[in-house]
């Protein structure tokens, strides 16, 4: 595998060691994988993010690093969502939103924000790429069960030219085992991300 091509970013954001946004995740690699593809592997659980003070430096002044730039890995986090030619996050449903830690470090995205709003070239000239989301919630119902994550991810991601596409959103998802189980998910999932290389590679070769 040539390790200098771009990756595409994978994203886990479950609280859990052993969970189904692990399998999932899991599952889009496997796609990418077998379209040809490489990908970078994050679970956020093992990386130390800290919250967002809102001291506002980055709003007066978004040359300036964000302070806690230097103390987590937030911002190595944003470089691969900046280089990615594709993203995917699969994340948990907790009281109808995302995983506190995964909000944290959207929460964190506030100097992206600004420095895209500032002008920054090194954001706004991202190129508008693709961003994959499966979101799993434990309940069976609830008619808006994914609006507040859906319209939260919008948003973070808008500020990295990032646009959902196509979101997997599933109910009755819970106990470790319940993706895995379900061949309708599992299949929907690979083939997400076999799709997602494969159209990556097809605009490659339009040059």
């Amino acid at each position: 595998m040539d390790e200098s091509a771009p990756k595409a970013a994978v994203f886990s954001c479950t609280h859990k060691a052993q969970g189904n946004s692990n399998d999932a995740a899991h599952l889009f690699v496997r796609g990418v994988e077998a379209a040809g593809g490489q990908a970078d592997m994050v679970y956020l659980r093992k990386v130390k993010i800290l919250p967002c003070t809102a001291c506002g430096i980055c709003e007066k002044d978004p040359e300036s690093p964000c302070i806690l730039a230097e103390k987590d890995y937030a911002v190595e986090l944003f470089q691969l969502l900046m280089g990615a030619p594709f993203v995917f996050f699969a994340s948990p449903i907790y009281f109808y939103h995302l995983p506190s830690m995964f909000k944290t470090w959207i929460d964190r995205s506030q100097q992206i924000w600004a420095a895209k709003h500032k002008g920054d070239p090194k954001v706004v000239g991202l190129s508008r790429r693709p961003a994959y989301v499966c979101l799993l919630a434990g309940r069976k119902q609830g008619a808006k069960l994914f609006d507040g994550a859906l319209l939260t991810l919008k948003y973070f991601l808008d500020s990295f030219n990032l646009e959902i596409t196509d979101p997997l959103t599933y109910k009755g998802i819970d106990k470790v085992g319940d993706l895995e189980a379900d061949q309708a998910v599992t299949e929907a999932l690979f083939n997400l991300g076999k799709g997602a290389w494969e159209r990556h590679a097809a605009a490659l070769a339009k040059g």
